[in-house]
């Protein structure tokens, strides 16, 4: 630091001071992003449901081919319902027709690999042994349903099981009609026609609406 002549501290030069130091800015906590509110219960329900219920009753109509290793005896008339197997196949497994498991009729049993008189049947090939190429016997399942009898997982043919209408996994209503009636269902409905024998309809309505 220099000094004056005197030995004392230079006065204060105005032109020779050194540039005082900027500011610094006050700097606080960042301010987060504000949070949505969250859904409630029933919203987060009714979008799950709404999401299914879109995607799923339109597929009705175009469940595939299933198969299974080993069988026994079915007949037209029978009722079953389809469980998963190890490595992707499936396999039934027979019910009396008024127990709530049996989700399926058999409408026709086909001899080798066919076509079900009608798009909406769910067709299930038996094959004989797992080295079979050919489907020995080809079912024709139509859902085995009442009027008023409601169902869950529509769009599995594994899963699906009839519920309490009162039940909230519950996605459709059903309507059945003899003969080919879909004029009967309504524009929101998944009209599935069966040709039977007997030849019915069949209107699956979403639950809560009125039929």
């Amino acid at each position: 630091m220099t000094t004056t002549p005197t030995g004392g501290p230079p006065e204060y030069d105005p032109f020779n001071a050194p540039a005082p130091l900027p500011a610094m800015p006050d700097v606080g906590m960042p301010t987060p992003f504000p949070k949505p509110p969250p859904l409630s219960v029933l919203a987060k329900v009714s979008i799950v449901l709404g999401v299914v219920f879109a995607l799923g009753l339109g597929s009705l109509a175009a469940w595939g081919m299933s198969r299974t290793g080993d069988f026994g005896s079915v007949e037209a008339g029978e009722c079953l319902y389809l469980t998963d197997e190890a490595g992707g196949g499936q396999s039934y497994t027979t019910a009396g027709c008024t127990s709530s498991r049996a989700t399926f009729r058999v409408d026709s049993v086909r001899t080798g690999s066919a076509e079900c008189r009608g798009s909406d049947y769910v067709q299930f090939e038996l094959y004989g042994r797992s080295s079979d190429k050919k489907a020995e016997k080809t079912l024709c399942l139509a859902l085995n349903v009442e009027t008023g009898d409601c169902l869950r997982d529509v769009v599995h043919e594994t899963r699906i099981a009839k519920v309490r209408c009162t039940d909230i996994t519950a996605e459709a209503r059903a309507l059945v009609m003899r003969g080919p009636s879909e004029s009967v269902c309504a524009s929101d409905d998944t009209a599935l026609h069966y040709t039977g024998p007997p030849e019915r309809t069949v209107c699956l309505r979403p639950t809560g609406e009125n039929i």
